[in-house]
């Protein structure tokens, strides 16, 4: 970053980098295979079936969850209940259609759509029953506009080819999906739902209305061991008309009547009582999945559960963001008292108010645990909970609040006699009243969700494998014929031990293993690749190739096979060699194959596939089974190549630095260029390396006599490491190139260079002060590798400026000891420091002050590398002039707005030029520029112009086209000058690249 001005001051560059240094993280460790297994697990709704006397309730309930008229028939809703759809063929129907598992997050549905997909599942199926259910449903719920996400609803933490066999209730499904609506679009539930039943008239219930929201939605869950579900968190609001029932208050007449010296009738007349409920969700977690016998278990644990008597503020019970609390609970009237004295001469009338609190004891966790067949639901509940129970102990808590308005003698007796009283007539008639109420009504409709009192169910739709085997053919870079690009495919196969190829099932593939030679997957984890055997390929002749295959779950395997006769990088239908070929209970397999006399000689590679499934093609998932990539050698003469790895030689994680060995946490290195030449520079071959920075090179087959191996390092490293089993005599003359005889080579691997990050100095800086003053001017130091190095200065006129250098430990601009001597590093150690000039107090307005800060980094072997900044110093004048100011935030993490910062690749960081003028003057022409960091791209389109407090602008004036993608110089032109006291902030985004 720049800026250029001219002015009474004279012209003079400022410039500032931040640097921000990116960290990737590590990769996960295999797992074994006996840890491979997944469930797909449920919790709730735990009503399989419905009765009459439910069905009734279960309309209303549903009517106000959607916000549309729905009437489901005790007949459709237990065949919804009873039917099971394949979740696949759920989700690759229709609207839902996806490719792969990991799209699922990618798609919002509206219910009507869902409900569609799922009769188009239950027609493949011929499920009658299930698409006359789920019909009933289609027209009221396509009256609804909202969507679903349907990721909140269903994680699916399983590779493609596992859910083949995942059987899912459509009652888990159906009912899940209407919860998510309801908690997605809470608006349709601030409607009462009228409770008119048969049920509530037997009980003397005048009337009913049920308000109900689903704070927290149920979620599913497919995963292996630890994985968690649960379900719904559900608010209630139950309003009962009690008007047509009577307290008897003889009672409290018999109490009053002597206190008062007279005769004394009471009469209380009830109204509305509101009970709040918060059911907590049910929380599961699953223990174990074994995917050979299918057999899984959870662990779940019922919730607690909260009743509130009173009044809660519509504004706190719908607010989602926080729970009920017993505070929050007011009093709520539910009736009046009538006083009459004197036979009736005198009354009076007051308002009783009551609230109260009771929680139901939390549940006990349990393990459950499930076999074949799926779908399969277990519940289990203590039978301690209950609504009677509940409003018992709300009866016991109660706290009424009479109106204390009576007149003398009655007066005191308020707090003493008559609400006691009618605290025991009002607890009563909870016991005796409300509490069948509940028992019938808000019980059964809770099934619904799941969360019964005390009781808590799971319901497993299926058992699999998580662990993937995967390819290892290259799938980027060069075809063998090196002209077409490698495209073989990644296809992959889940992990069962009753099916594999070799002598052992294949350890678990956590990323791709595609690299040069197809070894990716022998040299990660285990050596699995041991299934196939496969001498040199001639043209024109028959080979027998060898294939053990282990089969012992009881289902046939059926082997597919290719080889890339032509090296165009992909295997076709005619380069099959085997097609759904079998071997009942495993053994050898002996494969005869004819090579085509067209074949390509050279290096080119060969897939074999095990499945239970026929048909395979070359790409695609398989449920289970294995797959195994080798690189075969076709010849019609001998063919000589040279093999080996760029590996980054800088001894992270414990390595031994410039060794050309891998060792401690160090890795290979994709994309550098390998060349194949002669001693005057021809090149006779070149290659890419892969992602793990493998290689391979084939030598012409007429060409005889010396020949160099050499790496073209990528811009930003350093050749430092060489090492081949065997080369000429004589060292090489420089780093990154080894020089061969073709006599000494037939098939060589093992060759390795190594590269390094050059050693990194940041930045070139200005400083603007005035004469005698301290100016101090911020460096940061990166090491490419583990190494030494000397911090110093050079150039410092002695008779107008002393210059030191300080440690900044924080990397916070905070200086503390000073830096003499060696300073020991290890690779991509960051080290912050600044450079203290002290100016001398006769230096004249406009005097430049320039100097080296130098970076002298030793390696072992003696190797060196020098890196140096410039710093530039200029004296002011007494007025004050321009400071700029560069600061960076990564959005992303959203970190805080600091000098450097921190970011990985896919991070999105901002970049601030603060300019402010503290001089009296105006300065004329201000100009600033600045650059994209390496490895970024704009991430935003930049705005052109910034207005300032003086009305005028600052323009960017290059690109003209500041589009997302865009790499290079930035510049900017305040046409107009800068005023004193203004100030104006230049920003740009990038994203760091993947």
């Amino acid at each position: 970053m720049s800026y250029k001005m001219t002015s009474r001051l004279g012209y003079f560059l400022l410039r500032l980098i931040c640097v921000g240094v990116f960290f990737v993280g590590a990769m996960g460790e295999a797992r074994s295979s006996e840890d491979c297994g997944a469930a797909c697990v449920f919790a709730g709704p735990r009503m399989a079936s419905v009765e009459t006397s439910e069905s009734e309730l279960l309309g209303p309930l549903l009517s106000g969850l959607l916000g549309t008229d729905v009437d489901v028939s005790v007949l459709d809703w237990n065949a919804i209940a009873g039917a099971n759809v394949g979740l696949l063929d759920v989700l690759g129907t229709g609207d839902l259609s996806v490719s792969n598992p990991g799209q699922l997050v990618d798609v919002d549905v509206t219910l009507l759509e869902l409900v569609e997909a799922s009769i188009d599942a239950a027609e493949a199926d011929n499920n009658t029953a299930a698409v006359s259910a789920l019909n009933a449903l289609r027209l009221p719920i396509g009256e609804l506009q909202g969507t679903i996400r349907l990721a909140d609803l269903i994680t699916l933490g399983l590779p493609e080819g596992a859910l083949a066999d995942i059987e899912l209730s459509a009652l888990d499904l159906i009912g899940g999906a209407i919860q998510l609506y309801n908690y997605e679009n809470i608006a349709t539930t601030t409607q009462p739902i009228a409770l008119d039943s048969p049920l509530l008239q037997q009980l003397g219930i005048g009337g009913a209305e049920l308000l109900l929201q689903v704070v927290e939605p149920p979620h599913f869950e497919c995963g292996g061991a630890g994985a968690k579900f649960h379900t719904s968190t559900v608010r209630a609001k139950l309003s009962l008309n009690l008007a047509n029932m009577a307290l008897d208050t003889a009672v409290l007449d018999s109490l009053l009547g002597p206190l008062v010296g007279g005769l004394i009738r009471t009469d209380i007349t009830l109204g509305n009582f509101d009970i709040y409920f918060e059911f907590g969700r049910v929380d599961g977690k699953v223990v174990s999945a074994d995917p050979e016998t299918k057999t899984a278990s959870v662990i779940l644990l019922p919730s607690a559960v909260d009743l509130f008597l009173g009044s809660i503020d519509d504004a706190i019970f719908f607010n989602r963001e926080r729970a009920i609390l017993q505070s929050d609970v007011d009093y709520g009237q539910v009736g009046q008292i009538k006083v009459s004295t004197l036979g009736g001469l005198v009354s009076e009338t007051l308002g009783i108010g009551v609230k109260s609190f009771a929680q139901s004891a939390p549940g006990t966790s349990k393990t459950l645990f499930f076999s074949p067949p799926y779908p399969q639901r277990q519940s289990f509940g203590d039978g301690a909970s209950s609504f009677s129970e509940l409003i018992g102990t709300l009866a016991r808590n109660l706290d009424i609040q009479i109106e204390d308005s009576l007149s003398l003698p009655l007066a005191p007796l308020v707090d003493t006699v008559i609400e006691p009283v009618v605290g025991d007539l009002v607890g009563g008639l909870l016991v005796d009243a409300v509490s069948p109420v509940l028992d019938l009504t808000v019980d059964p409709l809770l099934g619904f969700f799941g969360v019964g009192i005390g009781e808590a169910e799971a319901s497993i739709s299926g058992v699999t494998s998580i662990c993937v085997e995967r390819s290892d053919c290259p799938i980027s870079g060069l075809a063998p014929d090196g002209t077409n690009n490698a495209a073989y495919g990644s296809p992959t196969h889940l992990i069962y031990d009753t099916l594999f190829m070799g002598f052992s099932p294949p350890d678990e593939d956590t990323a791709p293993r595609a690299n040069a030679d197809a070894t990716g997957d022998d040299e990660t984890g285990s050596d699995d690749e041991d299934g196939v055997e496969v001498s040199t390929l001639k043209t024109g002749s028959v080979t027998e190739i060898g294939i053990t295959l282990h089969e012992s779950g009881g289902q046939s395997g059926f082997l597919q096979g290719w080889i890339d006769w032509n090296g165009d990088g992909r295997f076709t239908e005619d380069e099959r060699i085997a097609k759904d070929l079998t071997l009942p209970g495993g053994g050898v397999l002996n494969l005869s194959v004819t090579v085509p006399d067209s074949a390509r000689p050279g290096n080119s590679f060969a897939r074999f596939r095990w499945s239970t499934q026929t048909g395979l093609d070359p790409v695609s998932a398989a449920a289970d089974g294995e797959v195994e990539d080798i690189q075969v050698a076709i010849k019609t003469g001998d063919v000589s190549q040279l093999r080996g790895q760029v590996i980054e030689d800088n001894g992270s994680g414990d390595g031994v630095a410039l060794d050309a060995q891998l060792n401690g946490e160090e890795t290979g290195i994709g994309g550098v260029t390998v060349l194949l030449e002669t001693p005057d520079s021809q090149i006779l071959s070149s290659v890419q390396t892969d992602d793990l920075g493998n290689w391979a090179v084939s030598l012409p087959d007429s060409y005889e006599g010396p020949l160099i191996a050499r790496i073209i390092p990528q811009g930003g490293m350093l050749a430092v490491s060489q090492s081949a089993p065997t080369a000429s005599p004589g060292t090489p003359s420089e780093n990154g190139s080894i020089s061969f005889s073709t006599d000494d080579v037939q098939s060589m691997s093992d060759i390795t260079f190594g590269l390094i990050e050059e050693p990194r100095l940041y930045h070139d800086g200005q400083a603007f002060v005035e004469a005698g003053q301290v100016a101090v001017l911020f460096h940061d130091y990166v090491a490419g590798a583990t190494s030494e190095v000397t911090l110093f200065v050079e150039g410092v006129p002695d008779d107008i400026a002393t210059v030191s250098l300080f440690r900044d430990p924080d990397c916070n601009g905070t200086l503390t000891t000073p830096i003499l001597g060696l300073i020991a590093t290890t690779a991509d150690e960051r080290l912050c420091f600044g450079a203290r000039m002290s100016t001398s107090s006769g230096l004249p307005p406009g005097q430049r002050v320039t100097f080296d800060v130098v970076a002298l980094t030793r390696f072992s072997g003696g190797a060196e590398h020098v890196a140096r900044n410039t710093d530039v110093v200029l004296i002011a004048s007494q007025d004050g002039g321009i400071v700029l100011e560069k600061t960076v935030e990564n959005l992303t993490k959203g970190t805080e707005e600091t000098r450097a910062n921190f970011a990985a690749p896919g991070d999105v960081i901002m970049y601030r030029l603060k300019l402010t003028h503290t001089g009296l003057s105006p300065v004329e022409d201000v100009e600033v520029s600045d650059v994209t960091p390496p490895h970024t791209a704009l991430d935003r389109v930049m705005s052109q112009t910034v207005s300032m407090a003086d009305g005028s602008e600052c323009t960017l004036v290059f690109p003209e086209n500041p589009a997302v993608g865009y790499r290079g110089s930035l510049r900017w032109f305040c046409e107009g000058g800068v005023s004193p006291g203004t100030q104006v902030e230049l920003t740009f985004s990038v994203r760091i690249s993947p």
